[in-house]
């Protein structure tokens, strides 16, 4: 029954150990978020009054919103956990509780015996009243195995107390835990409700401006679609000539892991269909994903490849289109473009420079990953 106790001790032990791996994977988590954050603020930082300067800000706030709330989850989660770990140590208490039980009986029951045949007289009595030498030695292993179990159960007994005292100390760190946790989503719940304000007054500021909205989204949507056109010619012209099958090979197993195209960037406009923020019953598709760099930065090539084309497109200025075997990656809206078309780039090369103007794409890298005529989400495929 003891062996069960203790080993059913050992497997809650292991699940808490397992527990305490999941935690720091949510406060690593918790640590990305909170960079973005601190990213994001310092963007809607800037003093900049203008029609762009507000969708951009509008963008920026959704994408702050939007992360707040994935805080509050981290810390919900976080809290569910330290829920869980309270309950195996307290399980743990019970059972260590019981086993300390067991043990007072047992080692009170050793004590009365030993009290009853108490003095080395009875000892050496019982030992030279053997029938035979043999005999003898026998009596005397009986008593000596007697005295180590007798001091193995008092050992037992102050190790299973001494694991009751740090379990009660831990729940009690765990408890302290929690309470700062709840503290931090009464403050990020304050937060996201000043984000919504502020977005409110922006949205009620560019209501006005619904012809321009208008015209704005028309733009992106006729360079979004020449931007298309060009990558799906591009497929189309270099179907004939061999992909390297290792190459891409190498850029799947990278999927997660991609170097971010810039520094200090965060997404402003993620991949896919999603709903304008100001127009009513109008949808925005995005082949990529927008990111808004905090200055002027150089763009980067993600993975090793080679350039396929640099093109200018109205409204997203100049784009590189990079191959790894099978899989393009596209970096719109450059102003400045450093390689040419059967350049050889390693990861990280710089390609040029992010455009910087007055415009909404003020500081955005517009960032797209193919696999031959398959849009993907770029964010997989970037580190965490």
């Amino acid at each position: 029954m003891l062996r069960f106790i203790v080993n059913a001790i050992f497997i809650l032990i292991s699940c808490v150990n397992l527990y305490g791996q999941s935690v720091e994977s949510l406060r690593k988590e918790r640590e990305n978020i909170i960079e973005e954050i601190i990213k994001l603020q310092k963007l809607l930082n800037e003093k900049i009054e203008t029609k762009d300067a507000f969708m951009q800000k509008l963008s920026l706030l959704d994408r702050e919103i939007f992360s707040r709330r994935k805080l509050i989850n981290n810390f919900e989660r976080e809290i569910n956990k330290l829920d869980e770990q309270i309950e195996v140590n307290e399980l743990l208490i019970n059972d260590l509780e019981k086993d300390i039980q067991s043990l007072k009986e047992e080692y009170a029951q050793l004590i009365r015996y030993t009290y009853r045949q108490r003095g080395e007289l009875n000892q050496l009595m019982f030992l030279f009243s053997a029938e035979s030498f043999s005999n003898l030695y026998t009596r005397f292993r009986l008593f000596k195995e007697y005295s180590n179990y007798r001091k193995t159960q008092g050992e037992k007994l102050v190790k299973s107390q001494n694991q009751v005292k740090g379990l009660l100390k831990e729940i009690q760190v765990q408890k302290n835990e929690k309470q700062a946790v709840l503290n931090e989503i009464e403050s990020e719940l304050a937060r996201l409700e000043e984000n919504r304000k502020n977005r409110a007054l922006l949205i009620k500021k560019l209501q006005e401006e619904q012809k321009w909205l208008q015209q704005n989204l028309k733009q992106k949507e006729v360079a979004a679609q020449q931007l298309e056109k060009k990558i799906k010619e591009l497929i189309a012209a270099e179907k004939a000539s061999s992909i390297n099958k290792d190459e891409s090979i190498t850029f799947e197993d990278m999927k997660g892991q991609l170097v971010w195209p810039v520094e200090n960037g965060v997404i402003v406009n993620p991949f896919g269909e999603h709903a304008h923020p100001i127009l009513k019953n109008v949808s925005i598709k995005n082949n990529g994903i927008d990111i808004q760099t905090l200055e002027s930065s150089d763009v980067r090539c993600v993975h090793s490849g080679v350039v396929s084309m640099v093109v200018a497109i109205p409204g997203l200025n100049k784009t590189v289109i990079v191959r790894h075997g099978k899989y393009l990656t596209v970096y719109g809206n450059l102003i400045e473009v450093v390689v040419k078309k059967g350049d050889i780039v390693e990861a990280g090369e710089i390609l040029g420079k992010i455009y910087h103007g007055n415009t909404n794409m003020n500081k955005v890298l517009h960032f797209e990953v193919w696999e031959e005529n398959n849009k993907l989400d770029p964010a997989l495929w970037l580190k965490p």
